[in-house]
């Protein structure tokens, strides 16, 4: 059963505020948005600001929503891997942050009605699929690595959908899928604790951490192998771009993991957790350089 406060530790607009940012992850929905928006402008440069302005919403609120309700179904597990998150440390309440998360999905299933029956039924579908994400960790830590990771390539799939170009992006959305994944394998690794104790199945505390280290660095060198069969037999408006990107991108994370793997300390999962962000951004840009020439 989860216990919590009975009210928030401070009840005042300045840390309802900070908590309500620190529960959505503005940083990481705003790169969602932009990555969806790089694509339809990569896809059709013409475009008009109202396709942009729909995309964004869809994918600010989504990924928002995602974050809130996941904070909120984790309080438990977040008491031992994140203490300094809202909840566990009682600057919002559950309840806040559940209907913060009802607020948001919903803001994404409206934005989508504009772009249509296709893109309504993918964000409906993705939704359906973050908001039962803990019941399906439950069933398997493993599987739920794979909703995480199909939910986050749809963001390129939703582009090149409201582009009506939906075969344009296979290859990126693959490539971002195969990615998202690697990283939720050594998220599990530092969370390993958490899971163990909400009897969450995942690669990391099933197999121990060795095992889950190997899968994901060899997740990675198959990327990186991916990239010059791409570059040379995908037709791309920027090959070099994408090329030279996205193994920087490569090469920030492993290195991250790689010192993550040798020691497992707050420091070094700080690293892993900023260069991975730092690679996501180069990704992005890369991104650009991916789509057919028109």
């Amino acid at each position: 059963m989860v216990t919590v406060p009975s009210s928030p530790k401070q009840f005042d607009a300045p840390s309802l505020i900070k908590g309500v940012a620190q529960l959505c992850r503005p940083t990481l929905s705003v790169l969602a948005a932009i990555a969806s928006c790089l694509t339809i402008f990569a896809l059709k440069p013409g475009a008009p600001a109202e396709l942009y302005l729909q995309t964004a919403t869809v994918m600010i609120c989504m990924t928002a929503g995602a974050f809130a309700i996941n904070d909120f179904n984790d309080v438990e597990k977040d008491r031992i891997n994140h203490p300094e998150r809202p909840l566990p440390s009682g600057t919002l309440l559950p309840q806040q942050a559940w209907w913060i998360a009802v607020m948001l999905f919903c803001g994404a299933i409206g934005a989508a009605i504009p772009l249509g029956l296709t893109c309504w039924i993918l964000v409906a579908v993705s939704t359906v699929l973050l908001w039962n994400y803990s019941a399906i960790l439950n069933i398997s830590g493993i599987l739920g690595n794979g909703v995480v990771a199909i939910t986050v390539a749809a963001l390129i799939v939703l582009a090149s959908l409201v582009t009506d170009r939906p075969l344009a992006m296979l290859y990126p959305s693959a490539f971002l899928f195969c990615y998202i994944l690697a990283k939720e394998i050594v998220w599990d690794i530092h969370d390993a604790a958490g899971d163990r104790k909400r009897g969450v199945y995942t690669l990391a505390n099933t197999w121990g951490s060795t095992p889950a280290f190997a899968i994901a660095w060899g997740v990675l060198t198959l990327l990186q192998i991916s990239v010059p069969i791409a570059i040379t037999h995908l037709t791309m408006a920027h090959p070099m771009l994408f090329g030279f990107c996205t193994t920087m991108m490569l090469a920030s994370f492993a290195l991250a993991l790689l010192q993550y793997q040798q020691g497992q300390t707050p420091m070094t999962y700080t690293s892993l957790i900023v260069l991975g962000r730092l690679g996501m951004i180069l990704g992005l840009i890369g991104l650009w350089g991916t789509a057919p020439p028109l």
